[in-house]
This record gives C-alpha cells, structure tokens and sequence, in this order.
C-alpha cells in the first residue's frame, strides 16, 4: 500500500503545482493566458482564469489530498485521528470517482463545458481522476 499511496501523493503534488503555477501566471497548456480558462476549465476562450488566490486555495486541497493518500498508506500517524483514517480514504476515493465519471455522464455541470477543455477532460482530466479514486480505494480496502 505504501507504493499505491506515494503513487497519488506524486501525482497529486504534480497537479497542485501546475495549480500554483496557473496562480503566477503560467499559461500551458494553452498558448495564452487568454485561452487558458477554456483549456483547463472549461468557460468560453477569452474568459478571465479565477483570481490567485482561489487557485492557490485549489492547489492546497489538492495537496491536501495527496496527503491524505500518505496518511491512508501508513506513511504516518496523526494520534488521536487515526480512527477517521479509513473515511478521509474513502472520501478521497469517492470524490476522484465522481469527478472522473460526471464527465462520461450526459448531464451535469460538465456537458456545458466549452473545447478543448471537453475532449482534454475526457482524454486526460477525467482518467487521471478515476485512476486516482482506483489508488483511495486500494487504499481503503487495504485499511
């Protein structure tokens, strides 16, 4: 379980600094910041990214989660919580596989998402999130 869980925690800690590099300014993977918001999520080209600091607030949870991986892998103890290592586990896996399916679903809040975001997300955003609730939820039956 210790591989599964430094396996999330790296790919989460990869995503959550392209999150801060979003926050500073970075436009990949699109060529402009302009196209940036319709790249990664999803609103019409020329839309205005979030501010900084809530994509520094996204890339901290999403940090946060990676941590959670190593917490759920016995990489270490948080004392008295122990008990509620199993939930933050299964919360993780529940999350990441609701992410990663409302995007094959023919409703919900995706559906109205504009390109290229649409065909990166089902190639890319949506897999990575459903092979990440694959790696909490090993984790969680590992537990």
């Amino acid at each position: 379980m210790m591989v599964v869980a430094a396996s999330v925690f790296s790919l989460l800690q990869a995503v959550a600094l392209l999150h801060l590099a979003w926050a500073i300014g970075l436009s990949w993977p699109a060529r402009s910041r302009e196209k940036l918001s319709a790249t990664v999520i999803g609103l019409p080209e020329g839309s205005p990214m979030p501010p900084a600091w809530l994509t520094i607030l996204v890339a901290l949870g999403i940090s946060l989660a990676g941590w959670l991986a190593l917490w759920g892998g016995g990489w270490f103890s948080l004392g008295e919580f122990e008990p509620l290592r199993k939930w933050g586990v299964g919360a993780g896996a529940v999350v990441f596989a609701l992410r990663g399916g409302m995007t094959y679903m023919p409703f919900g809040p995706l559906q109205a998402s504009a390109e290229p975001f649409r065909t990166l997300d089902s190639r890319f955003f949506a897999p990575l999130c459903l092979i990440l609730a694959i790696g909490y939820l090993l984790l969680w039956l590992g537990r």
